[in-house]
């Protein structure tokens, strides 16, 4: 799946202490509204795999293909020739999440 996104950003690239990535897929209920957390006045973090990070980034494990933990207003998400790409700042990230472990 990786191997996709690379293809994809030959053109465009991180700068500073960006981050670039793609975010997982959010549970949503059958109406389509995002679940919240049982508080019901935050919402859920959010994972998703890194493609690309600017030169500025001092984290060497924030590296493309590592999947991380952060929270959805930290960024913002754009298209590029057909994917959405979601950009946040390295200081927005919480956790790097090991392989096989879901987030609700």
């Amino acid at each position: 799946m990786f191997q996709i996104h690379e293809k994809k950003l030959k053109n465009i690239k991180a700068i500073g202490e960006r981050v670039f990535l793609t975010k997982d897929e959010v549970s949503e209920s059958v109406g389509g509204i995002i679940l919240l957390t049982k508080e019901e006045h935050n919402l859920p973090p959010y994972t998703g795999t890194i493609i690309c990070v600017g030169h500025k980034v001092e984290d060497p494990d924030y590296q493309p293909g590592v999947r991380v933990l952060f929270h959805d207003l930290a960024g913002f998400e754009f298209e590029f020739e057909g994917q959405k790409i979601y950009n946040i700042r390295e200081r927005d990230i919480a956790a790097i999440v090991e392989k096989n472990v879901t987030i609700e």
